[in-house]
């Protein structure tokens, strides 16, 4: 957090993930990440320990008001192993810090309810890669997305076309080309993996992921290079044109 705060610094707005299985780590690592200059938090549901959701409305009530950030909901149920459901939401409705959700359970009708319910209080953020189109078109001004590590030009183009331009039609001739790369790394349990690979793939020798994850079989790397091929340049104009 330190190194990135140094490296950005006034250049973009930051926004600390600071989450823990321990809620006074939470706010540790928020209030450092606070004295850093970063403007926001991403909080996801603590792991493994399974709350309900009156436990977690008051985890969040508690976390707003010791950090004192805007806070970005986070709702990964398929890692952290509880939803942060529409009860959920309507608990925190009063909490003034609670700014943005970012969505990656992957339903869609998760994200209908959101702009149905939810849009006028709270930003909208895809956290699917697979979804980025669906959601811009209802909207979506918000994007975070793990494989612009591997193609930022690409992510890039898609949201000026669909947010910027509200050029969908160019938008989907985009996903096209990305969205079969999304659905393997999104749907093969080796998310990591794919961007690491896809890092040296691109020449920036990053290593491979930590233990107990393992890597990839050639089969595994063939199948993403592939689609990876096909991914790179969507959206990009000719030096020509």
């Amino acid at each position: 957090m330190k190194r990135v705060a140094e490296v950005v610094g006034q250049r973009a707005q930051l926004i600390a993930g600071a989450n823990s299985a321990r809620p006074a780590e939470i706010v540790e690592l928020g209030l450092f990440a606070k004295r850093l200059g970063y403007e926001a938090l991403m909080l996801a549901a603590p792991y493994y320990s399974l709350p309900t959701t009156a436990e977690l409305v008051d985890h969040f009530k508690a976390v707003a008001k010791a950090v004192k950030l805007p806070i970005v909901l986070y709702n990964f149920p398929a890692r952290t192993g509880v939803d942060l459901d529409s009860r959920f939401y309507d608990g925190v409705s009063n909490v003034a810090e609670i700014v943005a959700i970012k969505e990656s359970s992957g339903s869609i009708a998760r994200m209908y309810d959101h702009i149905v319910n939810r849009a006028k209080k709270l930003e909208l953020v895809c956290g699917a890669d697979d979804q980025a189109l669906d959601y811009f078109l209802w909207g979506s001004r918000s994007w975070v997305a793990g494989a612009s590590n591997i193609l930022p030009a690409e992510h890039v183009a898609l949201y000026d076309a669909c947010v910027k331009r509200r050029d969908f039609i160019g938008g989907r001739a985009i996903m096209d080309k990305l969205l079969p790369l999304f659905l393997l790394m999104e749907g093969g349990g080796k998310y990591l993996q794919y961007v690491k690979h896809g890092c040296e793939l691109l020449g920036l020798p990053i290593g491979q992921v930590r233990a107990p994850l393992g890597g990839l079989s050639n089969e595994e790397k063939a199948n993403f290079a592939r689609l990876f091929s096909v991914a790179r340049g969507a959206g990009m104009r000719s030096k020509a044109a």
